[in-house]
């Protein structure tokens, strides 16, 4: 039984298509390559350059931390996956 569970679980692994991620003009690639970090890196500075110019303790203010604090976890999964820090 414990057999055909793990043979059922690599095959619904290798069945899944990789992750993609849709870059700022449109373009899919797959997650964690080189372009997606660069793009996730130009949204991050993109979005703090927009934070800063907000009033501190205003709700556009704590909106762009929210972005940021995705952006910020989507890179380091990206990071991690392509093996580079």
């Amino acid at each position: 039984m414990m057999k055909y569970l793990r043979m059922l679980i690599c095959e619904i692994a290798k069945s899944t298509q990789p992750d993609l991620h849709r870059m700022l003009n449109g373009k899919m690639v797959k997650f964690g390559c080189d372009a997606c970090i660069n793009d996730l890196e130009y949204r991050i500075e993109d979005a703090k350059h927009q934070r800063d110019d907000c009033d501190h303790r205003s709700d556009s203010r704590e909106h762009y931390n929210g972005i940021l604090k995705v952006l910020r976890r989507q890179l380091r999964g990206a990071r991690k996956l392509s093996g580079g820090l």
